[in-house]
């Protein structure tokens, strides 16, 4: 679940959360060291460089999305 809160004019928090199980004993082993949840932060700071680096907004769609869609 990735949620969207509104900080200011100039600001937006933005929360992820995700729930998962993981299967193998690679994906265990990667999960009982963290390593899911520093790619979750890399990902989620690449996502801040991309958004961020525009200087602008994209001017693309500014609805909401019904829950359980």
């Amino acid at each position: 679940m990735v949620t969207f809160h509104r900080i200011d004019d100039a600001k937006t928090r933005v929360m992820v959360q995700v729930d998962w199980q993981p299967s193998g004993v690679a994906e265990k082993v990667a999960s009982a060291v963290n390593v899911d949840d520093r790619q979750v932060s890399k990902d989620l700071a690449r996502f801040k460089e991309l958004v961020e680096g525009r200087g602008n907004e994209s001017g693309s769609w500014r609805g909401d999305v019904p829950a359980g869609s």
